[in-house]
């Protein structure tokens, strides 16, 4: 009898999780969709349609685009994420653009952060093709100059 099925449908709502184990070696463009757990490295221009996260062993290095990135290992290069949690003994040496980000006590962040440029009713992952900090005046020119709240009946 064996133990894996051949003709299994996947359950509906669930995503796939891909791993690259400790000592695997991945390099260039490579697109992923699901979770991802990295303890071996990856290298190069990466897309992650889900979420990702860098094991103890784990190195990214290059251009890296996800939904959320949970760091314990090495990543390095220039990173696009809605959310960036550094937990303790992860180091990111990256310029990076995320609407939220976390570091640990232990965790290690040495680069530049921005914050993605606000756009109704787009993925900031679509629209954040380049990495550039926004001008400390273009953001104060945009700032309303009062706010007002009201209730409507």
């Amino acid at each position: 009898m064996g133990i894996l099925k051949r003709h299994v449908p996947p359950k509906p709502g669930r995503s796939t999780v891909s791993i690259i184990a400790r000592g695997n070696r991945f390099s260039g463009e490579t697109r992923i969709s699901g979770k991802t757990h990295v303890d071996g490295t990856l290298e190069g221009h990466i897309i992650i349609e889900d979420d990702i996260s860098v094991g103890m062993h784990g190195l990214i290095s290059g251009r890296v685009r996800a939904t959320r990135i949970f760091v314990s290992g090495r990543l390095e290069g220039e990173v696009i994420c809605d959310h960036l949690f550094i937990e303790p003994g992860g180091q990111v040496h990256a310029r990076v653009c995320c609407a939220d980000m976390k570091v640990d006590q232990g965790g290690v962040f040495v680069g530049e952060r921005t914050l993605p440029e606000p756009t109704l009713g787009t993925n900031p992952l679509e629209t954040q093709e380049r990495l550039q900090p926004p001008e400390q005046s273009d953001i104060l020119a945009s700032l309303p100059e009062r706010i007002t709240l009201s209730r409507k009946p």
